[in-house]
Formats: C-alpha cells, sequence, structure tokens
C-alpha cells in the first residue's frame, strides 16, 4: 500500500502577475508558522514520510523543508519540475509509479494543480472538485501503483482541524 499525502504549500501573500517574478515569492512569516505548526500536528497524529518532493517555486521549496524536519526520514526534499503548476498529471503519475522504494510520499506544491491531481487520481477526471486549502493535507491510499479512479481518498484535513486537533 502506498500512502499519498498532498500538501499546498503555505501563505506567501498576493499573487504577483510577473510570472517569473512569482516563481521567487516566498511563504511569509504567517505562513512559515502555520506549515510548522501543520507539521507538529501532522507529528501528533504518526503521520511520517519516507520522502519529500516538492515544486521548484520558492514557497514550495519552504513549507517541503518545514515538513521534512518534522515528518520526514530524509535529509533533503526532491524538487521536480513536475509539480510547478503547468504540469502534466499523466507525468507526474508516471514518476510517481517509480519511485518504488517510498511507501510513504509527500508532494508539496500549488492549486489548482494539486486538488486536480488529486480529482484525477480518485476519478481519471481533470475537473477538480477538492479545494484544497492553504497548508491543507490531503491523504490518497493507493494498491501499490497510482492508476486514475483505483486510488482511494482516505482524508482531507483543512489547516485548522489539523492545528486545533
Amino acid at each position: 500500500m502506498l500512502e499519498l499525502y498532498i500538501i499546498r504549500h503555505g501563505f506567501a501573500g498576493i499573487r504577483l502577475e510577473d510570472e517569473a517574478l512569482d516563481e521567487e515569492r516566498p511563504l511569509k512569516k504567517k505562513g512559515k508558522e502555520k506549515m510548522k505548526d501543520i507539521s507538529k500536528g501532522l507529528k501528533e497524529m504518526d503521520v511520517t514520510f519516507d520522502v519529500v518532493l516538492t515544486s521548484p517555486l520558492v514557497r514550495a521549496k519552504e513549507s517541503a523543508e518545514i515538513l521534512n524536519a518534522y515528518c520526514c526520514k530524509n535529509n533533503e526534499v526532491t524538487v521536480t519540475d513536475l509539480l510547478k503548476p503547468d504540469a502534466s498529471y499523466e507525468a507526474l503519475v508516471k514518476f510517481l509509479n517509480q519511485q518504488k522504494e517510498f511507501d510513504k510520499i509527500a508532494i508539496v506544491g500549488h492549486e489548482p494543480f494539486l486538488s486536480g491531481f488529486a480529482c484525477f487520481c480518485l476519478s481519471n477526471t481533470k475537473n477538480s472538485f477538492i479545494n484544497l486549502k492553504k497548508s491543507g493535507v490531503l491523504k490518497l491510499d493507493v494498491d501499490k501503483v497510482i492508476k486514475p479512479k483505483r486510488c482511494a481518498l482516505a482524508w482531507l484535513i483543512e489547516p485548522r482541524h489539523i492545528i486545533n486537533g
């Protein structure tokens, strides 16, 4: 059984119009604090990861590093363009299915890509029916190989429920 955790980056303020500048937008202080609280809450829930994969955008990398420090056995996060906002669901599925040495994978990225990806895994549709809030966490249970329509939604937790337990 593969546990796939889909996590949206923390609060980084208002999106910038210039795409190049927006990619460098870091987490706000509030965003870093909330990601630490989310990470502590996940740890209290006994959630751990074998690996944390992240988008190369600064706010996602910062979020992934915080999660990694609290919930992962690995020393470093793995950065991949397959988690950028304009990436391909099919390419991400193929990549994740190649990570056979891991049973618990966390992916950190952006909306609407992440909720769309979760819906793709659950229903093989590219229309999203999930709203993943900033710092929100969704868990999919997968029978070894990710196949659209063959994944199960284990849970979807808003940040306030993780922090306030």
